[in-house]
């Protein structure tokens, strides 16, 4: 669940889970485009919507791919898991 915090200067900014982060991630990859946490689209000062660099791109794609990793390699640890709900 995201966290909203607020700054000394009064600035209020959304903080995210890391399952958030990579949703995030992932439309951002798909549209190329940058997204605030809140999922509201970036501008640059000329109004025209942020496109991602490569290097921005890569760092998504590097987060999406180590998140997937992590989750191969808990699941073969433990292949009999299941997530509690409640």
């Amino acid at each position: 669940m995201s966290v909203k915090y607020q700054t000394k200067n009064g600035n209020e900014i959304i903080l995210l889970n890391p399952s958030e982060r990579s949703k995030k991630y992932s439309i951002e990859l798909k549209h190329k485009k940058a997204l605030t946490n809140s999922g509201k689209r970036k501008f640059d000062k000329n109004g025209k919507q942020k496109r991602l660099t490569r290097g921005q791109l890569a760092y998504r794609a590097g987060y999406l791919a180590h998140q997937k990793d992590s989750n191969r390699a808990f699941r073969s640890k433990y292949p009999k898991y299941k997530r509690k709900t409640s």
